[in-house]
């Protein structure tokens, strides 16, 4: 028999406020249901959920780096897990405090056992530190792609077979493909900053 999906829990690397109520001091937020957050779903007026936390992020949803495609995707629905993959740990911080509208009612957000699952192992990969960007490892990296272009140009430029002109070649063609793992770091924001 399948396991009864358990009730909500924040998301794997989701900051210690996540899942829990509003902070003393701060005003008691309302309380919405999945149906009503459902119903905010389309690009002037788009509602998220995350960490049973309700967001109107209708007015952000144009200056958004990925888009408009993901916000209206998962508009109106519980996209916890997701926002997790895509986002660090300072946008639930400096970010989403802006857009936070209410809670998710008591029992409404039900989480399936492999979601459970795959919360607790992010957490504990999050633990270990192997989501955090180790500076050498692209430091090698930038000394790896300078020699194979200096090897690459060497071979092209400063020889005379033809043998070595392939060579230098492939070399240059193995170049751009490890250059593009870089580029998609990049793009992921794994790359630290200077």
């Amino acid at each position: 028999a399948a396991a009864a999906p358990a009730v909500a829990a924040p998301a794997a690397g989701a900051p210690a406020h996540a899942g829990q109520p509003a902070h003393a001091g701060q005003p008691t937020l309302r309380e919405y249901t999945l149906a009503e957050v459902g119903k905010h779903c389309s690009r002037g007026d788009a509602w998220i959920v995350v960490d049973e936390r309700v967001y109107d992020v209708t007015r952000f949803i144009d200056a958004h780096p990925g888009g408009v495609g993901p916000i209206l995707n998962l508009a109106g629905k519980d996209c916890t897990d997701v926002f997790a993959n895509y986002h660090a740990a300072r946008v639930y911080d400096r970010m989403l405090p802006a857009y936070l509208i209410g809670t998710m009612a008591a029992g409404e957000i039900v989480v399936a056992p492999h979601v459970a699952d795959f919360r607790r192992i992010r957490q504990e990969l999050l633990r270990r530190g192997l989501f955090e960007t180790d500076s050498r490892f692209y430091l090698k990296m930038l000394a790896w792609h300078c020699t194979l272009w200096l090897c690459a140009m060497y071979l092209s430029l400063g020889c005379d077979s033809c043998g070595a002109h392939m060579l230098g070649a492939a070399l240059m063609g193995v170049f751009w493909q490890q250059l593009a793992g870089i580029g998609h770091d990049l793009g992921h924001s794994g790359v630290p900053p200077p």
